[in-house]
């Protein structure tokens, strides 16, 4: 849908803290290129400050936003229309303007799809597994069974959650194919046998986490054409992906799930086609510069 853009318009990432993220320069090369003196600002918005930054987005005409912690649930409930996963799962990251109205969106699971597919995986009639079943293992199990993934399953240290998470998708996509369990040895090692994609989506191996793998022996499990997976982008290479580089598996990190989820949100803003492959290249390139988290990348 294609927006009519306002001269030199405005956009914003908002949360609290606010101060390290890394939003401005990964949009704005992007913004740059499709746009005119585009500025995209850090605000911080405190709990219970949603609905007076609400109304100066609308003020003072902001094209769109995104949304870190601690809002992405909370501000789902004064938004006019949540689309895409975000109606499934209730979470927002990123929110457009159009005409006043507000419409929340959740990229975190389309960006890593994406970024996938670009880097040429192939996830079509697949089988996933996903460990963890917070909100972004939520997003990703939503999302992989949209994309046509041939089954899904759900590891969780309470096993409890990740029967709610299935039984979340199933009331949403009918017909999903997929199946929960407790996070341990035995369901890692039997899922991991038969799984294409891994995707770590628990905080363990992520800097200032105290939580890390204590065995890591299960990606021996793998079939050797499998896909390594993790959502962290800080460090680069985690744990679970050196041994899993170590073991001769293709892995793929978080950094670019981050970028391609801007890239996402991106051409939400515009309404315009995004090229992702050449604007992911700006983005590390200038990120590099930067010395951010994507250093290194390629």
């Amino acid at each position: 849908m294609s927006q009519v853009l306002p001269p030199n318009p405005k956009f914003a990432v908002i949360g609290d803290p606010i101060i390290q993220s890394l939003s401005p320069e990964i949009h704005l090369p992007v913004l740059r290129h499709y746009v005119d003196n585009p500025s995209f600002e850090k605000i911080r918005v405190r709990r219970g400050e949603l609905p007076q930054w609400l109304d100066r987005v609308r003020e003072e005409g902001y094209v769109g936003f995104n949304v870190t912690m601690p809002h992405k649930l909370e501000i789902a409930r004064y938004l006019d229309e949540l689309v895409m996963e975000a109606d499934l799962i209730g979470s927002v990251n990123a929110v457009v303007n159009r005409d006043g109205r507000l419409y929340g969106y959740s990229t975190d699971a389309l960006g890593f799809f994406t970024a996938l597919r670009e880097n040429g995986i192939d996830y079509d009639d697949k089988r996933i597994l996903i460990l963890g079943a917070g909100g972004a293992a939520s997003a990703l199990a939503h999302r992989a069974i949209l994309e046509n993934a041939h089954r899904v399953d759900i590891l969780a240290r309470r096993g409890e959650q990740a029967h709610d998470l299935v039984t979340g998708v199933r009331a949403h996509v009918r017909n999903a194919g997929l199946a929960w369990g407790r996070l341990d040895m035995h369901n890692l090692q039997r899922s991991a046998s038969r799984a294409d994609i891994i995707i770590n989506a628990t905080p363990q191996g992520m800097v200032g986490v105290e939580a890390q793998w204590e065995d890591l022996s299960f990606l021996q499990s793998l079939p050797k054409h499998a896909v390594v997976c993790d959502i962290i982008h800080a460090p680069r290479k985690t744990a679970f992906l050196a041994e899993a580089e170590r073991l001769g598996y293709t892995i793929q990190n978080g950094v670019d799930m981050l970028i391609y989820q801007a890239l996402v949100s991106d051409h939400l803003f515009l309404g315009l086609d995004i090229d992702y492959p050449a604007m992911a290249k700006v983005v590390k390139d200038a990120i590099h510069k930067e010395g951010g988290c994507a250093s290194g990348v390629t």
